[in-house]
């Protein structure tokens, strides 16, 4: 990751909230309890969406959707719950705090241990499937989105994407930097990548602490559902944490390994990324985001490594500027916003080139 997010504190922050209170004071405590809209009461505006929901239900209004679905899984997981003992329920219990410690999992702080689907009980079969239909959808079900539901939590996800960039607003994805991230301006907006995917981890769907926008390319075409937190073999591994208050160290190195500038292709570069304090961190990210290969592609393509060249060459022209002169003008120009236009890459390219003479007014005539 290239820089982290600022965490921005939200009034969607409530969604998590809402599932806490489901979770621990509704479905925990089903044993010795019956079901009904009474149990919702303590968290008076979850019980204001609850009510809304059962007064739906029972004048025939609420039809198939979001809110009836829902409103349904609360019941049916709550049934599940009732048959669990008392050890059962505190092993979930558990394994819910555990999956909502991101940071703490991210770092692989031994002493929170991620569950994924496949680790819950397994003698629980039906709980389990019930658990993965509800989390895995929730996010994306629309329950959210209802009118009734956005106005209660006082926004909805569209206004914190919007909050969100207004603090974050360096304008590029920072899971690759190749890509601008929208902004509160344009009509539409980044999607939300659930780090730890919610396809494998459970609990976590609506934690905005999982929840970070990225670029297509980042979010659809290169992560996936790939897993953070464990390699392709199952083992335990570092990632760097979205929203971190601690520096990334990066130091990004091209090296060329061809000559033949008028045909740049992908094997023409070694992409070296490294640092002295996340290198455990930075083999994750190029893991999940194939980060090596992409800006090895981003180096030979026209809008990247050729246009960047032409324009030492040209703009030296047009500047008079001798060859070194445009060259040192591009690098300060990068250092001083290396995130605009991927400029961080067109200054180690560059310096690559320059390291294997490419500037050399012998090469250049």
């Amino acid at each position: 990751m290239l820089f982290p997010y600022t965490y921005v504190p939200h009034s969607m922050e409530k969604m998590q909230e809402f599932i806490d209170f489901i979770f621990f004071e509704v479905w925990c405590k089903a044993p010795g309890n019956e079901y009904g809209i009474h149990l919702f009461e303590p968290l008076d505006s979850l019980y204001h969406i609850i009510n809304e929901l059962n007064r739906k239900d029972f004048s025939g209004k609420l039809k198939d959707g979001a809110g009836k679905w829902f409103y349904e899984s609360l019941n049916e997981i709550f049934n599940e719950f009732k048959t669990l003992n008392r050890a059962e329920i505190d092993e979930y219990c558990q394994y819910y705090q555990m999956n909502n410690q991101i940071e703490e999992l991210c770092s692989n702080n031994h002493e929170a241990s991620p569950v994924q689907y496949a680790n819950l009980n397994s003698s629980k079969d039906e709980l389990n499937k019930k658990l993965a239909d509800f989390f895995s959808k929730l996010y994306s079900s629309g329950f959210f989105e209802l009118s009734f539901v956005a106005k209660t939590l006082g926004s909805n996800l569209s206004s914190y994407y919007n909050d969100f960039v207004k603090v974050n607003n360096l304008g590029y994805c920072p899971f690759c930097g190749l890509l601008p991230i929208d902004s509160e301006f344009d009509p539409t907006r980044e999607a939300f990548d659930h780090y730890l995917p919610k396809s494998k981890y459970p609990f976590n769907s609506v934690n905005l602490k999982n929840l970070a926008p990225s670029c297509y390319k980042c979010n659809s075409s290169n992560k996936k559902d790939k897993d953070p937190l464990h390699d392709k073999s199952g083992n335990r591994r570092k990632a760097f944490y979205p929203f971190s208050d601690k520096n990334i160290d990066l130091q990004l190195t091209v090296n060329m390994l061809s000559n033949d500038w008028v045909n740049l292709a992908p094997d023409h570069f070694q992409i070296i990324i490294s640092s002295s304090s996340h290198s455990d961190e930075v083999e994750t990210w190029n893991d999940l985001f194939q980060i090596g290969k992409r800006y090895s592609a981003k180096c030979c393509h026209n809008t990247g490594g050729k246009y960047w060249l032409s324009r030492i060459f040209e703009e030296s022209l047009n500047y008079n500027l001798s060859i070194k002169g445009m060259l040192d003008a591009e690098i300060k120009s990068a250092e001083t916003a290396p995130w605009i236009n991927s400029q961080f890459l067109q200054k180690a390219f560059l310096e690559g080139c320059e390291r294997v003479g490419l500037f050399q007014d012998q090469l250049i005539q």
